[in-house]
């Protein structure tokens, strides 16, 4: 895989956005502390970046992947937070 250019974050992050809004039930129960969704999401989210480029992924573009996920995890959290009304 040495002679094929580095995934980006800018080639990933439209995969990774496409992954989680297809598994919106997911991240919501992800929201809500269910177990097991965060493995459930990562692997939808390498599988699909996979069947993208018709390949395996090096073990640093998985990592980038799993980044990428929590990122976009995180910012939903933030941004649901933020249209919380105050206890």
């Amino acid at each position: 895989m040495s002679d094929l250019p580095p995934l980006t974050p800018t080639d990933v992050l439209p995969l990774v956005r496409a992954t989680l809004a297809a598994h919106t039930e997911v991240v919501q129960a992800w929201a809500a502390g269910t177990p097991k969704t965060w493995g459930y999401l990562a692997g939808c989210a390498v599988g699909d970046v996979r069947r993208h480029l018709g390949r395996d992924l090096a073990d640093a573009e998985r990592r980038l992947v799993w980044a990428l996920l929590w990122q976009e995890l995180q910012t939903a959290a933030l941004d649901r937070a933020r249209d919380q009304p105050p206890r």
